[in-house]
């Protein structure tokens, strides 16, 4: 084969590569994992039920009902069931999670969360 020839399939090859012409499939994302960068909460233990996912900065925030909960982010979060119509920080402080840390129990059920930054 010649030198001109073996230069042009490479590149063909190397363009479909790219082009996504002999990619696989995309894998659906786990349900009992995180995205990174991301805080999560599942309505039941061991990371199992439904699942919430949310983008998050520093402050205070309502949040789904979770019984584990996984801090993905670069932030301290305090996980908290909060007495209803108060704000953060009042009620019952379930779990503290450093970053990149998960809870498969949080003793409680979690209603708000306080992020701080990092």
């Amino acid at each position: 084969m010649s030198m001109l020839k073996k230069s042009l399939t490479t590149m063909a090859v190397a363009g479909a590569l790219l082009s996504g012409v002999f990619a696989t499939p995309a894998v659906a994302a786990d349900p009992n994992t995180c995205p990174q960068g991301k805080v999560c909460g599942w309505s039941g233990k061991n990371r199992t039920g439904t699942r919430t996912v949310l983008s998050l900065a520093p402050g205070c925030y309502p949040f789904d009902t979770a019984r584990s909960v996984s801090n993905q982010t670069s932030y301290r979060i305090e996980f908290w069931h909060i007495t209803p119509g108060t704000g953060c920080g009042v009620g019952t402080k379930l779990v503290t999670l450093k970053p990149h840390t998960y809870s498969d129990d949080t003793h409680g059920t979690v209603t708000g969360i306080a992020v701080y930054g990092g």
